[in-house]
């Protein structure tokens, strides 16, 4: 393995080790769970914890391909606290059940907090989440235009930052995928305040770190 190589997956490992709260049995509860089913399985795996300031995300060399089809970084949202998850656009179950988590925590902010928070989906299947098919998804689902961004990164980069956000996924032999399902809150400069595992839990946490200043 080349020298380059070796240090970019030492930083991935140290990052990780930083940024993730103490290992939980049930976290990745639902990384094997058939996508009908993941509502369900969603209610056995924790809600929000607290995460200890670490190592920042935007140090990660991810690239990423947005909905207008602009290259972008992990740091385009500097300086604005950021909501971050990944998911997929041919999902029928976990993944509209993010969005509509998204969308929750919105709704019980301030205006001059929401106005201030950016919203970052992440798709792990390039494949199919083209620029085109992320735009047309942005519209059907009634995004904000503005602060949300729908974008799609490499399979390699998609594990870089899956990794370092503590969300499992696995593509299946049908083109579907086994995943885990999280929603971290970032603040201005890309470090992991508060994670909410799982899908429909109360975002009071999340909700409370947004109002909070120091954000």
């Amino acid at each position: 393995m080349k020298r380059s190589a070796c240090i970019a997956l030492a930083t991935l490992a140290l990052l990780g080790a930083c940024a993730r709260p103490a290992a939980r049995a049930d976290r990745s509860a639902l990384a094997d769970v058939p996508a009908r089913t993941l509502p369900e399985a969603a209610a056995r795996v924790p809600a929000a914890s607290s995460v200890m300031p670490a190592a920042s995300i935007y140090d990660l060399s991810v690239r990423l391909l947005d909905e207008h089809g602009a290259p972008r970084m992990l740091d385009a949202a500097r300086g604005h606290p950021l909501l971050i998850t990944m998911f997929y656009g041919t999902c029928q179950a976990a993944c509209p059940l993010i969005t509509a988590d998204l969308k929750r925590i919105e709704q019980r902010l301030s205006p001059a907090a929401r106005a201030n928070l950016r919203v970052l989906m992440v798709s792990f299947d390039a494949e199919r989440d083209t620029p085109a098919a992320l735009s047309r998804m942005k519209t059907e689902r009634g995004m904000d235009t503005e602060r949300w961004t729908l974008a799609s990164a490499s399979e390699d980069d998609a594990r870089q930052l899956a990794g370092v956000l503590g969300i499992r996924f696995r593509k299946l032999d049908n083109g579907q995928f086994f995943h885990s399902s999280a929603i971290v809150l970032l603040d201005g400069e890309g470090r992991q305040r508060v994670r909410l595992d799982g899908l429909g839990h109360d975002p009071a946490a999340i909700v409370a770190a947004l109002a909070s200043p120091s954000t």
